[in-house]
């Protein structure tokens, strides 16, 4: 990660008591807190395409037994005994807290990540590893935000990892939860009319 910790050697009690309190968003990373704001600022694309995943999952999970979560919701990374903020987070069945940390979720089925130039590297890497050490989760998507493409990470009954590069007209296929997204609805009004996509 390219940006400065501004604390270290944090236990995840003593994060959740200093995020409570906090006027931003704060990410804990091996012992280390660091501002969100720091990593990256979030263009108008970024944002939209946010906005766009969010409604499209809650739209195709309505009625069933899953819930959506903005990226105000904080997400357990066991490998890193990290908390994070996705850009989008899905809950499927009872949701479950970190023992320490009520605020902090760690059940996810999916979860996506809009990649942004200043955190693209972390989200690739460090944070696809710390995310694959979470048991529920079965999907990781990475979202341009500079170009029409979505990177879909499934993971196999096996433990492996299944990597699908999707553009304009493709969908995505999810199981558990079921569902299949648009790849254009990620990005409807982001480069233009949703007409031009």
């Amino acid at each position: 990660m390219e940006s400065t910790a501004i604390k270290r050697g944090v236990t995840v009690p003593e994060y959740v008591t200093f995020e409570r309190d906090a006027p931003e968003k704060h990410i804990l990373w091996d012992g280390e807190v660091f501002a969100t704001s720091a990593m990256a600022g979030a263009t108008p694309e970024h944002n939209a395409i946010e906005a766009n995943a969010v409604t499209s999952l809650a739209n195709a999970l309505r009625g069933r037994p899953c819930r959506v979560f903005t990226s105000n919701q904080s997400v357990w990374v066991p490998r890193k005994g990290g908390i994070v903020y996705p850009d989008a987070t899905v809950v499927c069945g009872p949701l479950a807290r970190h023992p320490s940390a009520d605020i902090v979720v760690v059940n996810p089925s999916l979860v996506v990540e809009v990649l942004s130039p200043g955190t693209e590297a972390f989200d690739r890497a460090e944070k696809f590893a710390g995310y694959r050490s979470i048991e529920t989760l079965r999907h990781y998507v990475m979202v341009s935000s500079l170009e029409v493409q979505v990177e879909q990470y499934t993971r196999l009954d096996d433990g492996t990892w299944k990597l699908r590069v999707l553009g304009s007209g493709d969908a995505m296929t999810f199981a558990a939860p079921d569902l299949s997204l648009a790849v254009d609805d990620l990005y409807a009004g982001v480069f233009g009319s949703a007409a031009s996509l």
